[in-house]
């Protein structure tokens, strides 16, 4: 079966390609990446792209088909076909590896109760959005490939059931999309206090620490420092370099960079920004912390001189001294902590950003209350922080390349107000039933 690489190229490019079993690229899906979306998307996407093609071919190979063949014949996906394969793309990759080692029974006379439960035992399907994506892609790609194998065909006819093959499986992609993913966001939310709590065991001195090495201790605290106190996502937390830092003066600071297709960066997955570039303020106990970190830690562990990338590996291995991997922070960084507490088991990577945006929306609040009290007793005149004003800086510290993509965190700001003048209302109303109640004495 396939396999899903990413090869490096000299000048630094990241270039995802599906290879067969002899270890050579397949020819059309590499045919594909290379004219249809090399040019455009990031690598993290294509990537994607490929995983889903992935879950084609292992459809194609259950059912021993060759759509090359049925293609070139003028054969083209049924309404069967569509129907079939939207159902085994819902399929989560690791439930169709157990699908494959599910054997049918030998006999058609003979009914094995205990083979057949195995048949119709519940099998867990990705989300909503995911089904949408990779039936998009699917179906894009296979109109690449039966366009390509009917190229030197000149048929008005061929190209037209091509096209109607197309409209027919995206038709047939989960409906509710957009609300789905909105609902999700708007429900990601911490309780009050807990990602402090992470913080608080997170120091390097704290006794439930579960990293035994002090110098790893003081690089992931700084590192949940960093992405706690601004918000930027965890691909450009790992590709800071050493370049990217001011930590001197009054006005420390990093730079968010775009360093795509970096011919230093030693990973074959590069962590990379999906934002603009800007640069954001950090906390003078922040920027002393990492000097600290730069001279007396990553100064003296071996080879990580090669590279000016910021955080690096210390325990003595085959890696000491490269870049951290996003790989190696998912797996290993945040899982560690997340055993530490059952109720931070809730806690990801990308959940910083969206309680730094929380605590965002809350100062902005807390600076107009200040200021409309200044007003009111003649101390001040500053203006209010209106909502545009306040989306453009979210824009800015945020790196988007709208002000739009900050709704969903206003939404999520107003979903709490909300219900923080339901819950005060709630209690008035039991104030006043509880005034209205005769008491015992009285009776």
């Amino acid at each position: 079966m396939y396999k899903l690489e990413t090869l490096v190229f000299d000048n630094g490019e990241r270039y995802p390609v599906l290879l067969e079993e002899d270890g050579m690229p397949h020819f059309y899906t590499t045919l594909y990446v290379t004219t249809k979306l090399r040019s455009s998307m990031a690598v993290n996407t294509i990537s994607n792209r490929l995983k889903a093609i992935l879950c084609l071919y292992q459809w194609l190979e259950e059912k021993k088909r060759c759509l090359v063949s049925e293609f070139e014949e003028g054969r083209f996906l049924t309404h069967a076909d569509i129907i079939d394969l939207r159902e085994y793309l819902k399929l989560n990759v690791t439930e169709l590896k157990k699908l494959e080692q599910i054997k049918p029974l030998t006999s058609s006379r003979v009914l094995n109760l205990q083979s057949s439960s195995k048949l119709v035992t519940t099998v867990a399907s990705v989300s909503r959005n995911h089904h949408y994506n990779r039936m998009t892609t699917v179906a894009e790609y296979l109109h690449f490939l039966a366009t390509i194998t009917n190229q030197y065909r000149n048929c008005r006819a061929t190209a037209t059931e091509i096209d109607e093959m197309l409209k027919s499986i995206k038709k047939a992609r989960p409906k509710g999309k957009s609300l789905t993913v909105r609902d999700e966001s708007l429900a990601m939310s911490l309780p009050d206090g807990l990602l402090d709590e992470f913080m608080e065991v997170a120091n390097p001195n704290h006794p439930l620490n579960p990293f035994k090495n002090e110098t790893v201790r003081k690089r992931n605290f700084l590192i949940f420092k960093l992405i706690r106190e601004t918000g930027i996502r965890r691909g450009e937390l790992l590709s800071l370099e050493m370049t990217h830092i001011d930590l001197y003066g009054d006005k420390a600071s990093i730079w968010i960079k775009r360093n795509h297709d970096d011919i230093f960066d030693p990973r074959k997955k590069q962590p990379v920004s999906k934002t603009k570039e800007r640069k954001l303020p950090i906390k003078s106990e922040t920027a002393k912390l990492l000097d600290s970190y730069i001279l007396e830690d990553r100064a003296k562990t071996p080879n990580a001189n090669k590279h000016p990338y910021i955080f690096v590996t210390h325990r003595k291995c085959l890696t000491q001294g490269q870049p951290i991997s996003e790989s190696y922070f998912d797996n290993d960084i945040i899982p560690k902590m997340k055993k530490v507490d059952e109720r931070f088991s809730q806690i990801h990577a990308h959940l910083f950003r969206h309680e730094w945006n929380k605590d965002f929306s809350r100062k902005v609040d807390k600076i107009n209350e200040i200021r409309a009290k200044a007003a009111s007793e003649g101390k001040s005149s500053q203006a209010l922080i209106d909502s545009a004003e306040e989306a453009k800086m979210r824009k800015h510290l945020m790196g988007h390349s709208s002000e739009k993509s900050g709704d969903i965190y206003n939404r999520r700001h107003i979903v709490e107000q909300a219900n923080k003048v339901i819950l005060e209302e709630q209690e008035i109303l039991q104030e006043k039933i509880h005034s209205l109640t005769p008491s015992k004495e009285s009776k």
